[in-house]
């Protein structure tokens, strides 16, 4: 028996992918309701297809382009190849979770994870044997704390609200200098989700993006949370216990999203369990390193270097490179910007000052 704690995507992915090979799966959910509460952007990089089908019944908006703005107040406007899919996460992480019943995994909503023994776990009080356990129970992982897997992680706080604003259904916009970064995510042309990500004052970065966006905006939900700081020390297989996702700190730092990093790790793990936590480091832990290593970077930029680099990346070729790379995989990327302009190298002393 495998036993899944945590019902969000990387959790559904991997009990889909272990069902199909049927495997004797069950998946343990806190909430009664797959996918809530909700504390996402919902925005995804093209490369969710590489995984999962995109699906009318989860998806609530495409967006094709991006600005960026600069604390100065220009603004870098990228048109995306490949659309971004902006998802309602309830819907989507319910959608993998019935994808994962159909091919025979079992669901306990209502089911919370306590501790575990060895291959004893303890689920609302009683008495659980599994032979493998898995952690995709967020970033406060207790199967992480339960089996010395903590690892002294970090994170950053998220702060987001859903309101009604004025906004083009095919743009995502984007801050620097407003917290570690702001956004405005479109539902359609009436509705967004606008947010931060700050190390402090979620509330204080939060009102200062919407008192310059949006600030007679009717706020409709709030969404805060906390976010894990990818730790490339992280211990991600300890003797039959495993983790993946947000659990496992498995969330780019360049932008602070983690659904689809979290969901390939969950295919490196059901493809070779003995093996996941090297094949995980090379396949997945290299680019969620380089992200690392770009956003301290990044926090060391001053706004006057902001705006340098903003306006450096309106350049032809340099804007091109966003326009057609993954922003997924910075690996296979961060060449082709150093070529098509030397003078980013610059800005690599940052990793070392």
């Amino acid at each position: 028996m495998i036993s899944i704690i945590g019902a969000g995507p990387s959790g559904n992915y991997l009990a889909y992918l272990l069902a199909k090979q049927n495997k004797n799966v069950h998946v343990y959910e806190d909430h009664k309701v797959i996918g809530a509460p909700i504390q996402c952007t919902g925005i995804i990089t093209p490369e969710l297809e590489t995984l999962i089908p995109i699906k009318k019944k989860f998806l609530t908006n495409k967006i094709n382009q991006a600005k960026i703005y600069s604390p100065n107040g220009n603004a870098l406007h990228v048109r995306f190849q490949k659309e971004d899919v902006i998802v309602n996460r309830t819907k989507f992480d319910s959608c993998i979770a019935d994808m994962a019943k159909k091919a025979g995994a079992k669901y306990h909503l209502g089911s919370r994870f306590e501790d575990n023994v060895g291959k004893k776990m303890k689920i609302n009080g009683k008495i659980i044997k599994t032979d493998a356990l898995i952690g995709a129970d967020g970033p406060f992982s207790r199967v992480a704390k339960s089996n010395g897997m903590w690892c002294d992680r970090q994170f950053v706080t998220g702060n987001q609200v859903t309101v009604e604003v004025d906004c083009d259904p095919k743009l995502v916009e984007f801050w620097v200098g407003i917290g570690l970064f702001g956004w405005l995510v479109p539902e359609n042309e009436s509705i967004a989700r606008v947010g931060i990500v700050s190390y402090v004052h979620p509330e204080l970065y939060l009102k200062k993006l919407i008192d310059k966006r949006c600030p007679k905006a009717k706020v409709l939900s709030k969404e805060p949370g906390a976010i894990p700081i990818y730790n490339p020390k992280q211990i991600l297989q300890k003797d039959s216990v495993y983790l993946i996702g947000d659990a496992a700190t498995q969330v780019k730092a360049t932008s602070y999203g983690g659904i689809v990093h979290g969901m390939k790790a969950a295919a490196v793990l059901a493809r070779d369990m003995k093996h996941y936590q090297k094949n995980c480091r090379k396949e997945v832990g290299r680019d969620l390193y380089l992200s690392l290593l770009l956003r301290k970077a990044m926090d060391r930029f001053s706004e006057q270097e902001w705006n340098n680099l903003i306006a450096l990346f309106s350049k032809e070729k340099l804007r091109n490179v966003l326009e057609t790379k993954s922003r997924d995989y910075p690996t296979k990327f961060i060449l082709d910007l150093i070529f098509a302009e030397p003078r980013l190298l610059k800005y690599g002393r940052k990793l070392l000052f």
